[in-house]
Order: structure tokens, then C-alpha cells, then sequence
């Protein structure tokens, strides 16, 4: 395996294993790339890892499924490879497991795997989303046509998953990011953050109903949720988390370079936020700003304790835009030393436990 890299979020399985998605790899690792007659060449990485270490970029681009008790971790080659921002899981009533995977870049697709066996992701099929027909399209070697005339075998199927995807029609996406399931209405929300080679600058966050209320159907409706610009009041949706109530939290992920800028489009949100969508009451369904990020960071993760009275959160690379150590853009913590820090902070108080308890009441 040699080792797994460019970690992002991940998952928690029914049976008390944890997920970690390795995503942007070939900014080390650099890509191999075919041409019309199928030959391979190698796309350089922007840090030139591949120059030290002679690891092939194929080893990277897999969610990764690691086990608390003892270590071992497994690649799943079944669920494809590609920049996986999350992978999150639902377990069917016979015990097999639906997992709803993102590829993190620019006009690329959203992906399920299905499971052929009782809580595993080892062997399934893995299907992309025809976002404009409502389809769920098989990546599936030996019942693609298409996919054996380019590829020699599903594991190259898998290995160059967003070649086949493309291959099959899949709809291009704005960089999807997080997927989170509602707890109450079981749709599925995927935050698409923004794509500027399409000028959509502020992204959106898709909605997906699976037909029949069924997780393992191949049939959906998609609609836009929520729609990111100066209107709704916020940009770039990114992590996102569903409270006990049902209240959708979304932190946001404007690029450091481009922020604050007085000629950009970023300039009316300032830094970073978390934001919570409520559910019920006279806000149902408004954006609401609850926190704001340091300058130059961003805000992810965001979980609940069981309890639902703290809301935990990382802060990503605060003052990342900083030239002059002497003089950083930022320096949150504030501990005394002057140098930004990343770290995990607790929200508590009565803002959460309201959204948390009496909302839950009300419903």
C-alpha cells in the first residue's frame, strides 16, 4: 500500500471502523494520462514528490478503511479512484452499505458504490450520477460496451474511474465536496463548491432523492438546495453536518488568494464562516452566520458531541497568506507567541443546545 496521503474527510462505518479519503495526490504524485491510442505519460505533480520517491500515482486516490483496534488499514479498490473529498455510508435493512463519494475538482462527477456483501466495501458496483436524467450509470466492465472497447478489465475501470465516467455521460460537477444524508427527510446534500472555469464563483449545494425513498435505487431527482451568492449570504459551501434536529451546518471554503479582495467576488462574505440553515420555526430555511474563521483560514468538520450541547471544529491554516513572519495575517490562537496556529475548537452554549433540544422538541 505505501502508506495512504493527501488525506481529507472520511466516515465512520456500522461496524465501528473509520474511513479517510485520500484526495488531492497528484498535486505529489503527479497522474498517468492516456492519449487517443491508449498509451500512458506522466503528468508531473506541482511538488515533484514523484522525483524522490518511486511510488506510482496509482497508489494514491483510494478511500481508505482503517481499523482502531489494531491499525490495518485496506484500500478499497471497489469504490474508485479519484480526489475523494468524504465518503459517507448508509446501511441497507439486509446489512449491505451504500457509500455516496465526491470527486474534489473542477467538472468532475458524483459516485455510489453499492455493496454485493453484508457490511463490506470490498465487492459491489460502483455507479456515477446522470445528474440531468436522474440515472445512476454502472461502471461496470462487462456490461459496458463502451468500457470494454477503452479498458482492458474493471480494475483499470476503477483505477481510471473519472476517464470512464466521462466515457459513459456522467454530469460534470463543481467540485463535489461533502455528502451528509438528512436524518429526517433522507435526501441527499452534496456541497458543490464552486468551478471558475464556469463562472459559478459561489457554488451551490445539490440535492439528490433517491427514488422511493431507496438508497440502493438507480433512479433520482436533483435540484439545487441551495444556491451560494450575496443573496443567500453565503459562498463556496464545503463541510457540511445535520444537528439532531435536522438543522443543516455548512463551513465554507473561499480560497486564502482570493478573499477580501476589493475586485473580487468574495469581498461581501470577509473571512471563512460557519453558517446553520434551520429547520423550523419563523428562520426555517434561511442562512444564518454563526461563526467567523481568522483571517486567512477555513473552518471544517464540523461534529457533534453525542449529547448535541458542542459543536466541534477544526481551524485550518490561519494566516496562510502571510509573506513576512514578522508580520502574519493573522494570530489566532493569540497564545502570546504571535504565530497562527491550526487547531480543533469547542463551540458551546446555548445557541447549540437550542438548535439541538428545542427545535427537536418543536418538530
Amino acid at each position: 500500500m505505501i502508506g495512504t496521503h493527501s488525506n481529507c474527510s472520511g466516515g465512520i462505518t456500522p461496524w465501528n471502523t473509520f474511513l479517510t479519503c485520500e484526495e488531492n495526490y497528484d498535486s505529489f504524485y503527479g497522474e498517468t494520462e492516456y492519449d487517443e491510442e491508449n498509451t500512458p505519460n506522466h503528468r508531473p505533480s506541482i511538488y515533484g514528490w514523484e522525483n524522490f520517491y518511486n511510488y506510482p500515482s496509482e497508489h494514491y486516490g483510494w478511500v481508505v478503511e482503517i481499523d482502531p483496534k489494531d491499525g490495518k488499514a485496506q484500500k478499497h479498490i471497489a469504490l474508485g479512484r479519484f480526489a475523494h473529498e468524504c465518503c459517507t455510508l448508509y446501511e441497507l435493512e439486509d446489512k449491505r452499505v451504500v457509500a455516496y463519494t465526491g470527486d474534489d475538482k473542477n467538472n468532475e462527477h458524483l459516485y455510489k458504490f453499492i455493496s454485493s456483501e453484508s457490511r463490506s466495501l470490498k465487492e459491489g458496483t460502483l455507479y456515477v450520477a446522470d445528474i440531468d436524467n436522474g440515472k445512476w450509470l454502472a461502471l461496470d466492465w462487462e456490461n459496458q460496451p463502451l468500457l470494454k472497447k477503452k479498458f482492458k478489465d474493471q480494475t483499470e475501470v476503477l483505477i481510471r474511474a473519472r476517464e470512464a465516467a466521462k466515457l459513459l455521460g456522467a454530469t460534470e460537477l463543481n467540485r463535489p465536496e461533502d455528502i451528509e444524508i438528512a436524518p429526517i427527510t433522507g435526501n441527499v446534500l452534496i456541497s458543490l463548491t464552486n468551478n471558475y472555469s464556469k463562472e459559478d464563483f459561489h457554488g451551490s449545494i445539490l440535492k439528490i432523492e433517491e427514488d422511493d425513498g431507496a438508497f440502493d435505487a438507480l433512479t433520482f431527482k436533483a435540484s439545487t438546495y441551495k444556491a451560494g451568492g450575496e443573496e443567500s449570504g453565503f459562498s463556496c459551501p464545503d463541510n457540511l453536518a445535520f444537528d439532531q434536529a435536522g438543522n443543516l451546518w455548512i463551513t465554507s471554503d473561499m480560497s486564502g488568494s482570493v478573499m477580501n479582495k476589493e475586485a473580487g467576488p468574495y469581498m461581501p462574505f470577509k473571512n471563512n464562516s460557519l453558517f446553520v440553515i434551520p429547520r423550523y420555526g419563523e428562520d426555517a430555511g434561511k442562512v444564518i452566520r454563526v461563526a467567523s474563521a481568522p483571517r486567512d483560514a477555513e473552518l471544517t468538520g464540523p461534529w457533534f458531541s453525542p449529547d448535541g450541547k458542542t459543536l466541534f471544529l477544526s481551524v485550518q491554516h490561519p494566516g496562510e497568506q502571510t509573506t513576512d513572519l514578522d508580520q502574519p495575517t493573522s494570530q489566532w490562537p493569540f497564545d502570546g507567541d504571535n504565530v497562527p496556529k491550526p487547531a480543533v475548537v469547542a463551540i458551546t452554549g446555548d445557541l447549540i443546545e437550542k438548535f439541538n433540544v428545542l427545535n427537536q422538541l418543536e418538530a
